[in-house]
């Protein structure tokens, strides 16, 4: 379809804001692919001033407020049109570790993808602390996205008069370099493309919400979303960014090889495609095409092999580790997150839906769409998801990094932030950084069984982190504790 009938198209879509790429396509029916930010506020957080600013972020940011339209060829286009408010659910602070609870609910809950939006939000309450927790529906937004988010409705809500212009999102591919379309290499791929679709063409399957919510219900009727935390304090947080800028490397390089290492002595070394680091960068810092604080999926994502070499310090291991990451980074490399012209609902079936046949298999009876394509075993989105798992990194490292952002909103202040990205079974490692109130957060996702006698994943993920604390010279921070 040409881009003269794409827009002829959208003509007919009330409230359209543009259509879904593939690559937000792969993230739009998978269960844990949502990304969720917990940012601890002191002073008093007032729910009526709260909500306001909401309805302000929601008309600066089209995708807060979206929902998504299929049209008659199963194309998908975020919509604004005839949109709820955005959810708020207040509710009264009893821990400190309160926040994660409720985004273990969150995780269960299907986003009503067709009446939108694809976000919500959490409050939990007290006269002095709270956390204002978000969590989205991985193809609208990543992790900078949420964490601006969070500084927009914080300046909205300290000046309610405060003056904003709509930020409407790109088609991230735009911002990418063009590749040769000659060259062998992608005269290859678009034949294998072509051919792909001809076989899903001649027996194709389409999935809706009553699809997604299937298979969302059954597999956290199973699996339960865990994390781990690495956080340092504003003076251990000082200490070791100013060790990490004499070695030459970033926080979130150093970090990232620390729980290489911790992960080899722990677990074992990784293997075959596990050997692969997969980085997702700020296309928004990046991008030669100049690109404002736009809230939607804006990332590159070089993949390429690294191995922690025992024979060489922990330092010196960073260093190639950050090395090939700003190489690629600068050549905005972003292999790892292309997504070539398949069609959108053969992506559907052998991202969202292929995977979890064998894992969930009992989902695939609840629906009738849904038991058709399980029956039709030949189809070649099964074959893909097969490949699609052999393609899988072993690391995946989101650091957002020192945000830009003040400390104090009015009567409130920021004391740190927790960034989650999605939670995944076949990545042995995700980790998302940032840095928010002079402290250091990383992240350690996963999703496993719930066991009757306890979680033996995040036991063997605690002890990954405490040996990555030894790397990064934090031996007195070990503990027990997932999260203190």
């Amino acid at each position: 379809m040409t881009s003269d009938e794409r827009e002829y198209k959208s003509a007919g879509i009330p409230g359209c804001i543009r259509q879904m790429t593939n690559l937000e396509r792969i993230f739009l029916f998978t269960p844990g692919c949502n990304v969720s930010i917990a940012a601890r506020i002191t002073g008093n957080v007032s729910e009526q001033e709260l909500l306001r600013a909401l309805d302000t972020v929601r008309r600066m940011h089209p995708l807060v407020g979206a929902k998504i339209v299929f049209d008659d060829r199963h194309d998908a286009w975020f919509s604004n049109d005839n949109v709820s408010a955005l959810p708020l659910r207040v509710i009264k602070r009893i821990s400190d570790t309160q926040w994660f609870e409720e985004i273990q609910y969150e995780h269960k809950i299907p986003f009503e993808l067709e009446k939108g939006p694809l976000i919500r939000f959490i409050l939990l309450h007290s006269p002095e602390i709270s956390e204002l927790i978000v969590m989205c529906n991985h193809s609208i937004c990543d992790g900078m996205a949420l964490a601006n988010l969070i500084r927009d409705i914080l300046v909205s809500y300290a000046d309610p008069g405060h003056k904003f212009i709509v930020l409407n999102p790109p088609d991230i591919m735009k911002l990418l370099p063009r590749r040769n379309s000659l060259s062998p290499r992608a005269i290859l791929t678009s034949l294998f493309i072509y051919n792909s679709n001809r076989k899903w063409e001649k027996s194709p399957h389409y999935f809706f919400q009553a699809d997604y919510d299937a298979i969302t219900r059954a597999y956290w009727e199973k699996k339960q979303c865990g994390a781990v935390l690495i956080e340092l304090d504003p003076q251990e947080s000082q200490i070791f960014s100013e060790k990490c800028r004499n070695e030459g490397v970033t926080v979130g390089s150093a970090l990232t090889t620390a729980c290489i290492a911790a992960h080899e002595d722990i677990s074992g070394p990784f293997t075959k495609n596990f050997k692969l680091v997969s980085v997702p960068f700020d296309l928004r810092r990046h991008a030669t095409t100049p690109v404002d604080d736009v809230f939607c999926l804006c990332v590159g994502a070089p993949r390429f092999p690294f191995t922690y070499d025992a024979k060489k310090s922990f330092w010196k291991n960073a260093a190639v580790l950050h090395k090939e990451i700003h190489k690629r980074v600068e050549k905005l490399d972003s292999t790892g997150l292309e997504v070539p012209n398949f069609e959108p609902s053969f992506i559907d079936a052998f991202a969202g839906f292929g995977p979890f046949f064998k894992v969930i298999p009992e989902a695939y009876s609840r629906t009738d769409s849904l038991l058709r394509f399980a029956q039709d075993k030949k189809n070649v989105a099964f074959s893909f998801t097969r490949n699609y798992k052999n393609m899988t990194p072993g690391t995946i490292p989101s650091n957002l990094g020192r945000l830009k952002l003040q400390t104090t909103y009015g009567n409130l202040q920021i004391d740190r932030m927790v960034f989650l990205p999605a939670v995944s079974e076949a990545v042995p490692l995700i980790l998302g950084g940032i840095s928010a109130g002079g402290r250091i957060v990383f992240s350690l996702t996963f999703a496993e069984t719930i066991q009757n006698d306890g979680f033996g994943r995040e036991q063997e993920m605690v002890r990954i982190r405490d040996r990555a604390l030894e790397y990064m010279g934090f031996s007195e921070k070990v503990s027990e504790k997932a999260i203190q």
